[in-house]
């Protein structure tokens, strides 16, 4: 027999399959953050005088940092994936799912969830981004270089509150009314990025912009804020949501996904496709000689929108209260319509109200704007030949985007240099997650190059909450 109180979670469900189904295999997929192999190597960083292709979606300033050793640069095929943030708590997920045999006591999860969440919705982020080519050049009798990549990446971030579980663990046996909120974002995006750096003859300073034209190939959101009420046996969930979609995730999940089919996912089909939305973003960067092998950068990545235009609509309830005070049995019914079902009889009626409450919308199908994953950067690096060292801080200025440091994260790494293989190590803390350890390897053959990079977080509550993993492959960096 359903529960009255699954119907609640099942609307809170609803808005959040809309962004995780983006990561099935139909859609285009890939957190911002990821800005080269080396800087997943350690930690998150990038080194100044990682230039070329390394420096084109991190810092186009330092496109004409260091010495000239090649004119032209070509990267050829990079991807980065990372999966993570605060929601992964296993020191709280394993009592509450996996290490008892029987059920913790009410009392017992209550405080297990209150050091979860705490007051606040806790977030889960997958990023996948591919480059499947990039181009510097700098020439040797110039002051300026120049670049151009094609880049795909996907955004997915889901994040919940304490409510949805508290009542999916604890059920209706308390009086009690519990906030259920929670938010979900999923695009996918391929840009075109040009760059250009400078560096003046007077001052030891580099500076660099990229601009860069975007295309949305997906994109879906939503955004509920409700409560329930539990109070003896009846059960009351007041809610209000937005959610938003274009491109196949409109035609293809918002326009037929029905959660009260018996399997709501099978019902979603392809939908559109092609170009969902056409947008534009800028990095700016600046980088600094205090001294030989001294240096200091800023950059600030992902300034700029998207508008979405392509089946784009937006969705909110025409109701906003469920209310369900115990079900009156109907003999003569239950015989005559169930052949004496009486849980069959309960689940409609239950069924019944759900419908009432949660399948009537209102769809507004004009188009809409987004923001980009919008950081900024600070680093600094030592350089003594044989061992380089980074450091500094990202900073998330666009939470709403999905996938930035919030607020901040650290991070600390280095590099020895040994003859053609160069070892990285590296650590970042703060941000989405506790303290994640990182390291990476390249082969350097002068005309080719190739790095290798992961993070990985070793315990989910040392310096931080939370854990992320990362990888990230450059095949082959070709010099002339």
């Amino acid at each position: 027999m359903t529960t009255p109180h699954a119907f609640v979670l099942r609307s809170a469900l609803v808005l959040f399959l809309s962004g995780l189904l983006a990561l099935a295999p139909e859609a285009v997929h890939g957190q911002s953050g990821m800005r080269s192999v080396k800087a997943v190597s350690t930690g998150g960083g990038t080194s100044v005088i990682d230039t070329g292709p390394a420096a084109l979606y991190s810092n186009p300033a330092n496109l004409t940092v260091g010495p000239n050793d090649h004119s032209l640069e070509m990267q050829l095929f990079r991807v980065g994936a990372y999966h993570g943030g605060d929601f992964y708590q296993f020191e709280h997920i394993d009592p509450l799912f996996y290490d008892n045999d029987k059920a913790l006591p009410n009392d017992e999860q209550k405080a297990i969830l209150d050091d979860w969440f705490g007051g606040d919705q806790q977030t889960a982020s997958t990023y996948l981004e591919v480059v499947p080519l990039s181009i510097t050049h700098r020439p040797s009798d110039r002051s300026w270089a120049v670049g151009f990549g094609i880049r795909g990446r996907t955004v997915q971030t889901s994040a919940v509150n304490k409510g949805l579980f508290d009542v999916l663990l604890r059920g209706t046996g308390e009086d009690r009314t519990v906030p259920v909120d929670g938010r979900s974002r999923a695009y996918a995006t391929v840009d075109v990025t040009g760059a250009f750096s400078y560096r003046f003859s007077s001052v030891p300073l580099s500076v660099g912009v990229a601009p860069r034209v975007i295309f949305g190939t997906a994109f879906a959101d939503a955004a509920l804020n409700s409560q329930a009420t539990v109070s003896g046996d009846s059960l009351v969930h007041r809610f209000d949501y937005t959610a938003r979609a274009a491109g196949p995730l409109s035609t293809g999940l918002f326009d037929t996904f029905n959660a009260f089919n018996d399997d709501p996912v099978d019902e979603v089909v392809g939908g559109s496709s092609g170009i969902a939305g056409v947008g534009g973003g800028l990095d700016l960067g600046a980088t600094y000689t205090v001294r030989p092998g001294l240096l200091v950068s800023a950059s600030i990545t992902d300034l700029g929108r998207i508008t979405w235009t392509q089946d784009a609509q937006t969705v909110t309830p025409v109701k906003d209260v469920f209310r369900f005070e115990g079900v009156t049995l109907d003999s003569d019914r239950i015989d005559d319509e169930y052949d004496g079902a009486t849980g069959e009889y309960i689940e409609d009626q239950v069924d019944s109200l759900a419908h009432a409450a949660y399948e009537d919308v209102n769809r507004d199908r004009s188009s809409f704007s987004t923001g980009l994953p919008t950081t900024l950067h600070v680093n600094s690096t030592w350089d003594q030949g044989l061992v380089t060292l980074n450091g500094g801080a990202s900073i998330g200025l666009n939470e709403d985007a999905g996938a930035v440091p919030s607020p901040a994260a650290l991070h600390v790494g280095g590099t020895l240099h040994l003859g053609p293989v160069p070892i990285r190590a590296g650590a970042r803390v703060f941000g989405t997650q506790a303290v994640a350890l990182s390291g990476g390897f390249g082969l350097d053959l002068g005309f080719y190059r190739f790095d290798l990079g992961a993070s990985i977080t070793p315990s989910t509550s040392t310096l931080g909450s939370g854990a992320r993993y990362a990888v990230s492959l450059s095949l082959a960096t070709i010099r002339f």
